[in-house]
């Protein structure tokens, strides 16, 4: 049934319309209160209605009346005040089989049926009330109860069922549509019998955007196979209106969402096939390497040396051609994390950042282009394959300075003769319209580390002279460019971020992050694959994305309050991160909002930003993401303690045994923000329909 008023035309099919005659009656209500009730059933009622599984739904309504009905969860057994007798006649029945047959053919009829009434303990979840329009509401709680009451039971039929678990009592305020897509069954236990007959369980993708989601269970539970479904379903969004285009997010750790692959066949990233549509469009996939099976993959590398910097200084266009550099600066940065000696901690904590001042002061454009040529010089030294253009030093050393290091201009130092090498070769470079190779840079440099830290050498007269003549009063050499200098020092300067080779492509035309963030914004399903290369690169480089995801988003905030905003830069992004507790800190940690993708989950959702998490350990997720959490899947848990994270929450704890018991993969229970209670589900296998789109070309 696609909505509420199909359901009731299904339900008016008999009778009076009533849910009455469609249900199967199992019971009346024996006691009752504003949030618990006691159910006493026969075990023939039990029988006629194909039994009363844990978890499973119930409703109570007077015999005749109205619509309304009280909905409630049936949680554990119940003993009634026969109880005793029961036990007793039970206990009679069996000593006088002596185990030879069945203690139950002992009794008579009259007993049979007394000790056949038993009862079920049920949470009151809420109640159905029907409109004057014919739809229902429904209310989180009821209003009034009676000691003396004359309330039956029923279970469910299929119709009411669909009403019960597919009812939306909140709705996320979007204008994206109400398509909602069969992601399963509903399912109350894992050995339900062959005859049960299903109801199909939908969600609404809406419910997933601008939210917290998490998938909690241990591996092999089902949390990808829901994942994909989940993405296949906010995909699928275009299929009714071409404009309801989401921007998708997924950082793959197994390879499993951008290739084929033996579980699923058909990979998530082929998805734009069930719709017919081209791939350049809709997916695009990323990773560290290329492979054979996808040779329309983008490769995460960059240029480590950025572009040249423009012969006319402009803050706009040195920015841009240094975008690559400084996004390779951060990543080498996070390789020397753990260097310790003096040399390379110098070089790894210069700020390489654009000077403001340099707009209107020329000596600082020097200086700056200088220290530039200087860390571009280091990252040949370490391997990384230089770009086809040539390095200048035009305009970067003055004859003062190739003068100063002239062997004869430093008698007194054991190193004259390296720095008249390095003399020598700006001296050449020079006549040669300022160019030069990278080796030579790299002595040069190395000479000038010497140099300047050289007592006796002639730097110290070359220094007071440029001072006394310069119209800054400022040293040739400032800090940054002598700390730059100093990864020269020994051989193995350089070779502290070797390392950086691997993310490096000469070729690369421009961030590929800026890329995601383009195809997001277009709309399209973007899959990062994990499953090859280092692991500290695969993480640093999603690191590196979902800043610029957050910061995207959190200019696109700043424009709409300030009225600038365009109905493009709102647009909405969904973020999956499997493997959670890699990524999130600790509930422990002090510093909790220093990762971007506690903060992304923290504040996203303001920003536009949906974030979906899978973890097999709860306890991994801190404390204030949970409680703001909306949409809910989870799977089995063996442990107690994880289990008991989650026990706090909604209307978790009813599940509980549940959830550490069963371990059948897709054995969900499921709450979204559209779902004021928890139900259990089968989740569907993730399978593309492929089938459907070729039949549709032939």
């Amino acid at each position: 049934m696609s909505n509420t008023m199909d359901i009731m035309a299904a339900l008016a099919e008999g009778g009076d319309g009533s849910f009455r005659e469609q249900s199967v009656r199992v019971g009346v209500v024996y006691t009752m209160t504003y949030d618990r009730a006691t159910v006493a059933v026969y075990d023939f009622d039990r029988a006629k209605a194909g039994g009363l599984p844990k978890g499973g739904f119930l409703v109570a309504a007077k015999q005749m009346g109205d619509e309304n009905f009280v909905l409630m969860r049936i949680l554990r057994e119940a003993r009634l005040p026969n109880a005793a007798a029961n036990d007793l006649a039970r206990q009679q029945a069996v000593e006088s089989t002596a185990n030879d047959k069945p203690w139950s053919e002992a009794l008579d009829d009259w007993m049979r049926n007394q000790v056949s009434l038993h009862a079920v303990e049920c949470r009151i979840l809420g109640t159905f009330l029907k409109k004057d329009d014919g739809e229902y509401a429904y209310a989180e709680d009821t209003d009034n109860y009676y000691a003396v009451h004359d309330l039956m039971v029923w279970k469910p039929d299929p119709n009411t069922l669909d009403l019960i678990i597919n009812h939306r009592h909140r709705t996320n305020p979007i204008a994206l549509g109400e398509d909602r897509r069969p992601v399963g069954r509903i399912r109350f236990a894992a050995a339900e019998r062959p005859t049960t007959q299903e109801t199909i369980v939908k969600l609404a993708p809406t419910d997933l955007l601008r939210r917290r989601t998490v998938y909690l269970g241990m591996s092999r539970s089902g949390k990808s196979n829901a994942m994909k479904i989940t993405a296949e379903a906010i995909y699928r969004l275009r299929e009714s209106n071409p404009e309801h285009r989401i921007g998708q997010l997924i950082f793959d750790p197994n390879g499993e969402y951008a290739q084929d692959n033996p579980q699923d066949g058909a990979g998530l990233h082929r998805i734009h096939e069930t719709l017919d549509l081209s791939r350049q469009d809709e997916v695009e996939t990323y990773g560290l390497f290329a492979t054979e099976s996808d040779p329309e993959r983008r490769i995460m590398k960059i240029n480590f040396f950025g572009d040249p910097l423009p012969p006319h200084w402009s803050d706009g266009e040195v920015e841009a051609a240094l975008e690559q550099l400084l996004a390779g600066r951060d990543i080498i940065r996070e390789i020397m994390a753990d260097e310790t000696a003096r040399y390379t901690t110098a070089f790894r904590d210069v700020d390489l950042a654009v000077p403001p001042s340099a707009a209107s002061d020329h000596g600082a454009q020097v200086r700056y282009k200088r220290a530039i040529l200087c860390y571009r010089t280091a990252l040949a030294a370490a391997g990384l394959t230089p770009p086809h253009w040539q390095p200048s030093i035009q305009n970067l050393f003055s004859n003062q300075v190739i003068n100063a290091l002239k062997q004869d201009a430093n008698p007194n130092s054991a190193n004259a003769q390296i720095y008249g090498q390095a003399s020598a070769s700006l001296a050449a470079a020079k006549e040669n319209h300022g160019q030069i190779t990278w080796n030579t840079l790299a002595s040069v440099f190395s000479a000038l580390n010497q140099f300047i830290a050289d007592g006796k050498s002639n730097y110290s007269t070359f220094e007071n002279s440029y001072i006394a003549t310069s119209s800054s009063g400022e040293s040739w050499a400032d800090p940054r460019f002598k700390n730059l200098l100093r990864i020269f020092e020994t051989q193995n300067g350089p070779r502290s971020f070797q390392r950086a080779q691997d993310q490096h492509d000469a070729a690369a035309p421009n961030d590929f992050a800026g890329n995601v963030i383009e195809d997001l914004c277009a709309g399209k399903l973007v899959i990062v694959d994990q499953s090859t290369g280092d692991p500290k690169q695969n993480e640093k480089a999603a690191e590196r994305i979902m800043w610029r995801v957050f910061r995207k988003q959190q200019e696109s905030f700043r424009n709409a309050a300030g009225g600038t905003a365009t109905a493009g830069d709102l647009g909405h992004i969904l973020v999956y991160v499997e493997e959670a507790h890699n990524l999130l800190p600790r509930a422990s940690a002090t510093d909790k909002l220093s990762t971007v993708w506690a903060r992304a989950a923290k504040e996203g959702s303001k920003m536009n930003i949906g974030m979906v998490l899978s973890t097999q350990a709860p306890s991994s997720i801190m404390p204030e993401i949970l409680s703001e959490t909306d949409n809910w899947i989870l799977a089995y848990l063996n442990s107690r303690n994880e289990r008991n994270v989650i026990a706090g929450y909604m209307d978790f704890e009813d599940f509980l045994d549940q959830i550490g018991q069963v371990s059948e993969p897709g054995f969900v229970r499921l709450r979204t923000l559209s779902l004021a209670y928890t139900i259990p589900v089968q989740f569907d296998h993730f399978q593309l329909n492929l089938e459907s789109s070729a039949s549709a070309d032939n």
